[in-house]
């Protein structure tokens, strides 16, 4: 027995030892497998770099109306109304920028990373808007700020911002790398924005209300950012591995089905257009300089913000509790309470802070979680019977909200003409100040509280939105079946299949499938 055991104990030392070596050889593959879909922090940081130029210029430029109305001393009612024509052009250029990046030829630089070099456009552009020759007269001045402005927003912005999509699939080959790109890119970019947002405020407020110092500002920040936005273009081209984005030929008349078919995509753009209203801050900068006394302080308040990261960080489990829809609607309404506060804040930092977080509640549910309700609206077009229009969606919900924008300068224009607001003066009417205070609280929160109404009645689509994408999946099975192809989801091991999918739902929701199809 003794001697048995002795003999039988080395082969099972032998075995344990192999199925270790395996073991870890397949931990090892998989580590590396997994290593592929990675991007390296210092490679990300970068690549990065085009965001934190364009954030810079997307803050530089929010100071562009009180920059018209004060130094330059125009007609705020004007100013607001010129902005809204321009705003119009800029949600057509936004619509039409993919299609000429689509349509632009290779190059020895490659396709996409040419429209990089944008970015020293934006900046010059931006040195021009700032720079408007003071011996010109209130006509030239008009037609200076908005020839300069349209030019910005409604041409190289748009060619520069939808380069982006591109750029990223001929760089990284694999879609794990493009996810996991945009979501180190994300946070490195809030980062980055704070101290932009904290330094750039600092810098106009010293400038006041003397032109010369302002084309300096501009020209101090737009020389180092433009530099800063090139790095990219220097740093990573354009990969042979890397596959081509392809889209299938469209014809108008399936965007007209879609949008006579699909009340919810409306839904989806007229939240998009109230939020552009109230996320646009327009008349923010106003409030620094007549009601808390000085423009430098925004920026102070803006390190708040920091407290949204871990909000951030948490979306994803709060939305698999309560669902996208009423996120934003909850988000809406406490982002309406914070507009209320700045009615009696005044000057007190401590509750601008408080307001900062909670109205950028208000927007923040919106900008990260539309393209989930965007792929929703093309899965409801695939029930439909029509076609997905992904892109179709994106651009609408972008044009609504641009559209919104524009209507926020023109609110501001208005309101603040009607108070008889002055510009050249350093200290406003009652009437003037008021205004100002109605533009940054109650009439904001109307807003807040209106997106907040839609997003409940959009969540009549959300509710159903599991039933729909499972029948959508059986009709893919049964269309795979039809033509002959075994669907993975019938491969023993595979992912859950349509049909299954639909006997799921059925027994979740505890109601006939086809009774909830003619409720739509």
């Amino acid at each position: 027995m003794t001697m048995a055991s002795i003999d039988e104990a080395p082969p099972r030392a032998t075995r344990s030892a192999s199925d270790k070596a395996a073991t870890k050889a397949e931990k090892a593959e998989a580590k590396k497998a997994a290593s592929r879909d990675r991007v390296s922090i210092w490679r990300v940081i970068p690549w990065s770099t085009h965001s934190f130029s364009m954030n810079a210029l997307i803050v530089l430029t929010g100071y562009f109306t009180i920059y018209a109305t004060d130094t330059l001393a125009l007609n705020p009612a004007i100013v607001g109304g010129l902005l809204v024509v321009a705003k119009v052009v800029d949600a057509v250029g936004a619509l039409l920028s993919g299609y000429l990046i689509d349509r632009a030829p290779e190059t020895r630089f490659g396709k996409a990373r040419p429209f990089d070099l944008v970015i020293v456009l934006c900046w010059v552009t931006t040195i021009f808007m700032f720079s408007v020759p003071g011996g010109f007269g209130d006509v030239g001045k008009y037609i200076w700020v908005f020839a300069s402005y349209t030019l910005l927003t409604a041409l190289f912005m748009p060619l520069y911002n939808a380069n982006v999509a591109l750029y990223t699939a001929r760089v990284f080959p694999r879609r794990e790398q493009y996810s996991d790109v945009a979501a180190k890119t994300g946070l490195i970019t809030v980062l980055a924005a704070i101290f932009i947002t904290v330094g750039l405020p600092i810098a106009v407020s010293a400038a006041g209300k003397d032109p010369g110092a302002w084309s300096l500002v501009s020209v101090c920040v737009a020389v180092p950012f433009a530099l800063l936005g090139m790095v990219r273009f220097w740093l990573f081209k354009e990969s042979p591995d890397a596959a081509e984005i392809s889209t299938e030929r469209l014809r108008m008349s399936d965007i007209f089905v879609v949008l006579r078919t699909n009340p919810y995509i409306w839904v989806l753009s007229a939240m998009s257009f109230v939020v552009g209203i109230y996320a646009a801050n327009i008349a923010l900068s106003y409030y620094f300089r007549y009601i808390v006394g000085d423009l430098a302080l925004q920026g102070i308040v803006a390190i708040s913000f920091i407290a949204l990261i871990p909000v951030m960080i948490f979306f994803p489990v709060l939305i698999r509790r309560i669902s996208v829809s009423r996120m934003i609607a909850i988000s809406s309404f406490i982002g309406a309470g914070g507009f209320l506060i700045l009615m009696f804040a005044g000057d007190n930092i401590a509750l601008i802070m408080v307001s900062s977080v909670l109205t950028a509640l208000a927007a923040l549910p919106v900008n990260f979680l539309a393209p989930v309700l965007i792929i929703d609206n093309a899965t409801y077009n695939e029930w439909k019977g029509n076609r997905r229009l992904e892109s179709v969606g994106g651009a609408l919900n972008s044009f609504a909200s641009t559209v919104g924008a524009a209507i926020a300068a023109g609110i501001s224009g208005v309101v603040l003409a009607v108070s008889g607001y002055d510009g050249t003066v350093d200290t406003q009417s009652p009437l003037a100040t008021q205004s100002i205070i109605a533009l940054n609280s109650w009439i904001p929160a109307i807003f807040a509280v209106l997106v907040g109404l839609i997003a409940l009645y959009y969540h009549r689509l959300e509710g159903q939105i599991k039933v729909i994408s499972a029948e959508v999946l059986a009709r893919r099975e049964q269309d795979l079946a039809a033509a002959g192809v075994v669907p993975d989801a019938l491969v023993p091991g595979g992912p859950i299949g349509g049909t299954e999918a639909v006997r799921v739902v059925r027994e979740e929701r505890n109601a006939p499938f086809t009774r909830r199809r003619r409720k739509e």
